[in-house]
């Protein structure tokens, strides 16, 4: 009897050993939706617009959602289970020519238009996308983009902007701090608008 239930335990170890785990509950966010915003009456650009596809190095051209501990990013680091829908630079991409359309900015906003159709062509580089953690608690967002407007034709970039901005995060949640980034797209989107409007009235 002592040698059947020792049998039965060991049994019971294994099958429990050997039973599947349990698959982990990926989760995906998006930006949140853009606040409507006042249309221009006549476009700000007298040739289309093209938003192309933004550059970001290393993770930050990634899905995993990155967090930092310390409000300068020396180390980075990403939730497993816990992804963007897209990559960073494909949904600022995206929320860039939202922007620009609803704006007015220009007759056309586009991600493609052939060379042979003079326009202006917006370029950037996202640098920083993270939702930063103080003692343990997230605390703020940031975001880095380096974006600049080149004009077919002209030697010389016809604007460029260089913006980090900060964003209270409003809760503990994932969420949260999407609310927040999205924002923080937003500040610099209109940041970009406003230089636009200062070049564009120079003389």
């Amino acid at each position: 009897m002592m040698r059947f239930c020792l049998a039965t335990i060991a049994a019971l170890s294994l099958a429990a050993c050997s039973a599947p785990q349990p698959i982990p509950d990926f989760r995906y966010y998006r930006l949140a939706p853009r606040a409507a915003a006042a249309t221009l009456p006549t476009p700000l650009l007298d040739r289309p617009l093209v938003v192309e596809p933004l550059r970001a190095d290393g993770v930050h051209g990634e899905r995993p959602i990155l967090y930092a501990n310390d409000p300068n990013s020396l180390k980075i680091s990403q939730y497993h289970y816990q992804l963007w829908n897209d990559p960073p630079p494909t949904m600022i991409q995206r929320r860039l020519i939202e922007h620009f359309s609803e704006l007015n900015a220009a007759s056309l906003v586009t991600d493609r238009l052939g060379t042979r159709i003079p326009a202006y062509r917006l370029r950037g580089v996202v640098y920083r996308f993270e939702r930063v953690m103080s003692e343990g608690a997230p605390s703020e967002v940031v975001v880095a983009l380096r974006l600049r407007v080149d004009q077919d034709g002209a030697d010389l970039p016809y604007l460029s902007l260089d913006r980090t901005v900060r964003v209270p995060v409003a809760g503990d949640r994932v969420e949260d701090a999407a609310i927040a980034l999205s924002e923080g797209v937003d500040r610099i989107a209109e940041e970009l608008t406003a230089a636009l409007r200062t070049r564009q009235s120079a003389p």
